[in-house]
């Protein structure tokens, strides 16, 4: 189940990648939202931008692993 990447001759877990990828998708994701002006309306910006990373992390790592 262990997935491992080789990265320029350095092997390195695929949860890395999957991590350095949602955060890319959470950094489009919350220019988007904030453009939409969604965080008006959120009582807690900085939790509902942490468990919205932590849903596409979750997302793309049971992509990955299921």
């Amino acid at each position: 189940m262990d997935q491992i990447i080789s990265l320029f001759g350095v092997q390195i877990p695929a949860l890395i990648v999957m991590f350095v990828f949602a955060g890319i998708i959470q950094i489009a994701l919350n220019r988007v939202l904030l453009d939409l002006r969604v965080y008006e309306f959120v009582w807690h910006p900085g939790l509902f931008r942490t468990a919205l990373f932590m849903c596409i992390f979750t997302s793309i790592s049971l992509l990955i692993y299921k």
